[in-house]
């Protein structure tokens, strides 16, 4: 944080539209479950990620996620990598934002427990999208595109 109070990004933030999917974690199962039909088989749901960096992730989603709940997340490959999981970790709810456009919210997550495997595909993945990013290739512009959930993209 600033010494003036205002929140600060620490990381470059990407933003992209990439169809994803995200489940309750085992810690809050017993607390959060979906009617059958909003959720598949294996307990995930298709998600909009709308934002990718080092820190975390935001994501648009027709349900609703209260702050501190614990996800995971499966983040499919693009381009060349299409077709198989760049990324599947868990992370921490620290924003949520109804929008206007439809019956939907922005959810801002943190990654937790990051093992040295878990940063590897983090990294993989923000190398990916710099590269990319100028290309376009159907995930949108790269860098520090405003304040989607009012203040870092990581936390």
């Amino acid at each position: 944080m600033a010494s003036n109070g205002l929140i600060v990004r620490r990381t470059e933030r990407f933003e992209i539209s990439l169809p994803s999917k995200v489940r309750v974690g085992m810690q809050h199962l017993d607390q959060v479950q979906f009617a059958k039909g909003v959720v598949d088989e294996n307990r995930w749901m298709g998600v909009e990620l709308v934002d990718f960096a080092e820190g975390g992730i935001g994501f648009v989603s027709d349900a609703f996620f209260a702050r501190g709940l614990h996800l995971e997340i499966a983040v499919p490959g693009f381009g060349a990598h299409a077709g198989e999981t760049m990324l599947r970790c868990e992370m921490q709810v620290k924003r949520v934002q109804m929008t206007d456009r439809r019956p939907s919210y922005l959810v801002g997550c943190a990654f937790v427990n990051v093992e040295d495997e878990t940063q590897a595909a983090i990294d993989r993945l923000i190398d990916l999208l710099d590269g990319e990013a100028d290309q376009a290739d159907g995930l949108g512009d790269a860098g520090d595109a405003g304040d989607t959930f009012g203040g870092r993209g990581d936390a």
